[in-house]
Formats: structure tokens, sequence, C-alpha cells
């Protein structure tokens, strides 16, 4: 078991100010990745994929920060204190994006131009990172959720991020090649 916190070997992230928590998530999901677009690739755009434009952006630092107030000040045990779990959750985390990301080369929901975007290969890497915080967190907050009104707000985080989830996958959503959208 990994000391402190709820287990992970990142449990000092959560002891930081919820806002930080939360601004941070959101610097290093969506603000590097536009950061990237901007300076890198010298465009501006959203992809297609609300999960990024909504979730990425809104959902998942609002979760964190939410959660930060839930799990900094708590001591927890259980499975998801164990290193295997950490271990799990991680490799789990690259295991979805590179299942999805083939996913998406195969449908044609983008193509290998757009899967070597560096913003695209940043995301890809970061996407494993911000799994883990947030399933990781996920567990934590459920068996703590004390106090109730953060855990509701965290809660309603992680629902944006799935709104948007669906949304991706929804038939209404353009899925010709090619995932920019100015």
């Amino acid at each position: 078991m990994f000391s402190g916190g709820f287990g992970t070997p990142v449990s000092f992230f959560w002891e930081f100010h919820p806002a930080l928590v939360g601004f941070i998530v959101f610097a290093i999901g969506f603000g590097i990745t536009m950061l990237i677009r901007i300076f890198g690739e010298r465009e501006f755009y959203l992809s297609r994929f609300w999960s990024f434009k909504i979730g990425d952006s809104i959902g998942l630092p609002v979760l964190a920060g939410f959660a930060a107030v839930v799990v900094s000040d708590s001591e927890f045990t259980g499975f998801y204190t164990e290193a295997w779990w950490h271990v799990l959750i991680i490799s789990g985390g690259y295991v979805l994006i590179l299942g999805l990301q083939a996913r998406n080369l195969k449908t044609g929901f983008y193509t290998w131009e757009d899967f070597r975007n560096p913003s695209e290969m940043y995301h890809t890497f970061i996407f494993g990172v911000m799994f883990y915080l947030v399933v990781t967190v996920l567990f934590a907050t459920a068996a703590d959720h004390d106090p109730l009104w953060a855990t509701v707000a965290a809660s309603i985080g992680l629902g944006v991020w799935i709104l948007g989830i669906a949304i991706d996958w929804s038939p209404w959503v353009d899925k010709t090649p090619g995932r920019r959208r100015k």
C-alpha cells in the first residue's frame, strides 16, 4: 500500500487547494492540448469530440476540484488503496485510449494524419494519466462522500464528461474523416 491519502502515489496532489486541483486538471488536459494546437500546430480548433470540448474543459476540472474537497482530509482503507489496483487503473487507461484510437482510425472517425498531430499524440499520452486520476479519486470519493455537497458537485462534473461521451457516440455527431472543426 502507498502511504497516505487513499493509497495513490500522488496523494499529495489531492491535498492542494480544490480550486488549484481543478485548474491543474484543466491545464494538463484541455489547456496544454490547446496550447500545442495554437503554438505547435499553428492553428486554433476544437475537435469534434464533445468529451474534449465540455468534458476535459469543464467536467473533469469540476470533478477533480470537488473530489479534492472530499478526499483531502481523510484516511482510506480498501482494495482501491492497494498498489496492484493503481497499476491496473493506469494500465487500463492506456489500453482504453489505444483501443479507442484504433477504433477511430478503423471507422474513419479520424485519419492517420490527425493521429500524428502533436496535440493528438499529447492527448493520447495524457489520457492515461487523467483516467488514472479520475478513476482512483472516484472510489475514494464514493467511500467517503463527506461533505455530501462536494460529492454531488464532483458527480455533476463526472456527468458532464459522460454527457460529452454520449454526444460523441450519438448518431447526431458528424462522423466524416478528419477531426478538426473550426
